[in-house]
C-alpha cells in the first residue's frame, strides 16, 4: 500500500470521527482554566471513547509515514487545498493530544482527592493548576511542531494533505532533514496567519510555491500513483 491508497481510509475514518462527535455532543477534553471576575473554573478529563479515537488516529498516522511514498505529480498551483489540509492535521493532532493530556490531569485529581473521575470540573484552585495548563500548552505546541514535521522528513504527505490530494516534496523530489522539516513547518504555519499576504509574496503557481517554499526550497504536487 503506498501512501495514495491511503486517502480513501483517512477520508472514512475522519467522516467516522466527526459522526461520533456529533452523536456524542460537546465535551470538554484536555484541561481548562479560567479565572475572571473573581470566579475561577478549573476543568479537565477525558473520556474512554475519545482516548480509542486517538489511538486510532495515531496507529493511522504511524501507518501513512510507513506507507509506500507516492510518486509526485503535477505541480500544486492552487493554496485552497493546503488550507483545508491544514486544519484537518490540526484537528486530527488535537484530537490525539487532548485525550493524553486529559487522562494525565484526571490521574493527576484523583492523586489529589483520592476520587477518580473521567471528567472534573471545580471552583477553587489547587497546588500545581497553572503551571500544568503551561507546560501542557507547550507539550502539545511541540507534538503539533512534530506531527506536522515529520512527514516532510518521510517524503510522505500529512493526513489532511493525503485527503486533499497533495504532499509537499523538496526541489530534489525527496525527503527533508528534520532541522529543515521543522523550519519549513514553523514558516508555513506563519504563511497561514498572514494568508491574504501569502496569496500574493513570492507566489509561482507553475511550480506549486508559495514564499515558504522558495525560503526551504521546497513544492507543492499531487499526489501520484506510486
Amino acid at each position: 500500500m503506498n501512501a495514495r491508497c491511503m486517502r480513501w481510509f483517512l477520508v472514512g475514518l475522519l467522516l467516522f470521527l466527526i459522526f461520533a462527535a456529533i452523536l456524542s455532543g460537546p465535551k470538554t477534553i484536555g484541561a481548562s482554566v479560567t479565572w475572571s471576575d473573581g470566579d475561577y473554573r478549573f476543568a479537565g478529563g477525558t473520556d474512554p471513547w475519545s482516548l480509542i479515537f486517538a489511538a486510532l488516529i495515531f496507529a493511522s498516522y504511524l501507518t501513512l509515514m510507513m506507507a509506500e511514498p507516492a510518486e509526485s505529480g503535477e505541480a500544486l498551483p492552487g493554496v485552497f487545498r493546503r488550507f483545508v489540509a491544514f486544519w484537518i492535521d490540526f484537528v486530527l493532532a488535537m484530537l490525539v493530544c487532548a485525550p493524553v493530556f486529559g487522562i494525565l490531569v484526571a490521574l493527576r485529581e484523583w492523586q489529589r482527592t483520592g476520587a477518580f473521575q473521567w471528567f472534573f470540573e471545580r471552583g477553587t484552585p489547587a497546588p500545581g493548576d497553572l503551571s500544568l495548563s503551561i507546560v501542557g500548552s507547550l507539550v502539545i505546541f511541540v507534538v503539533l511542531a512534530f506531527y506536522y514535521a515529520i512527514p516532510l522528513t518521510r517524503r510522505r504527505p500529512s493526513p489532511g494533505a493525503c485527503i486533499t490530494g497533495y504532499q509537499v516534496v523538496s526541489d530534489e523530489d525527496g525527503a527533508l532533514a528534520l532541522g529543515e522539516a521543522m523550519r519549513r513547518t514553523m514558516l508555513g504555519i506563519f504563511a497561514l496567519c498572514v494568508w491574504p499576504l501569502t496569496l500574493f509574496i513570492a507566489r509561482d503557481r507553475k511550480r506549486g510555491k508559495i514564499w515558504p517554499d522558495r525560503a526551504c526550497r521546497t513544492r507543492a504536487v499531487l499526489l501520484g500513483r506510486g
